[in-house]
Formats: C-alpha cells, sequence, structure tokens
C-alpha cells in the first residue's frame, strides 16, 4: 500500500490516503477495500464540553485496525472553543496516541508555541505531524526542531519547504480539488527535486508500522 495523501476530507475511495473522519463517521466504515482513515476530534467542536459517548466513540474507533492516525485535532486561536479546553481534549488524545501507538495529524492556527512546549513537556514516542502548513521558514524550523513532520498541501510557503529535510516532509490534499499527484508535482517545482517517492516512504514508515 503507497500512502501519497496523509489527510484529505475527500469521501473513499482514495487509495493512496488517509481520510480524516469523526468519530461518529468512522465507527460504521469497515475499512473497504484497504481504505485508511485518522480519527480525531477537531479544536472547532470544543465549544462545549466533549461528551462521555463522544470519547466512547472516540476510543472504540481509533481501535480499528484501518484507523492508522490520531487526528485531525490541535489547537486553534481564532476558532473554537476556550484554549484551556482545547487543551484539555487535545491532551486526552495525546494520551490515546501513545497508548495505541498511532501518530497524531495537529490543526496548528498560531499555535506553534503551544503545540512544542507540549511535545516538550510531555515527551510523546509518536510521530505528531503539522498538517496543511503554511507558515514561514522561521515557524517551519521551531516545528521540526521539536521534531515534527510537516504536511504540504496546495498553498504553501516555498521558503518553509525549502527547510524541510529529506523523511520530514508529507503532502495531503486536505479539502483541496486538485488530486495529490499535481500537488506533489507543484511541490517537487518549488523545491527543486523528487519528492513523490521520498513521501511514500516517509508515510509508510508513520501510519503503516503494525
Amino acid at each position: 500500500m503507497t500512502i501519497l495523501d496523509c489527510h484529505t476530507h475527500h469521501a473513499a475511495p482514495q487509495p493512496e490516503g488517509v481520510i480524516s473522519v469523526t468519530p461518529a463517521e468512522a465507527t460504521p466504515l469497515g475499512g473497504s477495500a484497504g481504505q485508511l482513515y485518522s480519527v480525531g476530534i477537531h479544536p472547532w467542536e470544543t465549544l462545549e464540553a466533549p461528551s462521555e459517548q463522544l470519547w466512547a466513540d472516540l476510543e472504540r474507533a481509533a481501535e480499528l485496525p484501518f484507523v492508522v492516525a490520531i487526528g485531525e485535532c490541535g489547537v486553534d486561536t481564532l476558532k473554537g472553543g476556550p484554549i484551556f479546553r482545547q487543551l484539555q481534549v487535545l491532551k486526552r488524545q495525546i494520551e490515546l496516541s501513545e497508548r495505541l501507538g498511532k501518530p497524531l495529524i495537529l490543526h496548528d492556527v498560531k499555535a506553534h508555541d503551544i503545540l512544542t512546549g507540549l511535545r516538550r513537556d510531555l515527551a510523546p514516542k509518536q510521530d505528531w505531524v503539522i498538517h496543511g502548513f503554511r507558515g514561514k521558514g522561521s515557524v517551519a524550523k521551531m516545528l521540526l526542531d521539536a521534531g515534527m513532520y510537516l504536511s504540504f498541501g496546495e498553498k504553501f510557503n516555498p521558503e518553509a519547504l525549502a527547510i524541510v529535510p529529506a523523511g520530514r516532509l508529507l503532502a495531503e490534499t486536505d479539502e483541496s480539488p486538485l488530486p495529490i499527484g499535481e500537488i506533489i508535482a507543484t511541490l517537487e517545482t518549488a523545491a527543486g527535486r523528487p519528492l513523490r517517492d521520498e513521501i511514500a516512504q516517509t508515510s509508510s514508515r508513520i501510519f503503516l508500522r503494525n
């Protein structure tokens, strides 16, 4: 199995992608035709505290073999519930990631300091992927130095792309109408080097360990 698209919201089938779904959406999927998923509670869904039923649904879905990552989760300082609640929800998902041995797909909106601080303080063993990274090179360096992976989509900062070393770069469609192959081709042009095989190898190492 080859993974080129580490985060997409497009409907199945996405044979080269990891589809991000909510806990309620994940349970009835069944992993048909080898489709892979990630499941999590988005920071925008924290206007109220998640119910224990939602947590139970998340934990049940996260244990499914075709769910290969926890997320999309994270911190958004511009939208969603109060930051203290976003952090509570994220920390519980980090614990789930660690317990199940599955990586995190992270939503990061002006929360770089918060996420790098969390990673330093919690010292997780699982990989953390910042999805849809569009920030500056200085922010990319901060996240890379903290041990995170960066995923680039249709819109990106070439300066940031240029400093990501081999083995730390991923690609995604997210909600873009462009196919993942076209997005990777654009990244290759900006980076000045082939990326498809590199992205496939990195994605396989992160998501297909079990």
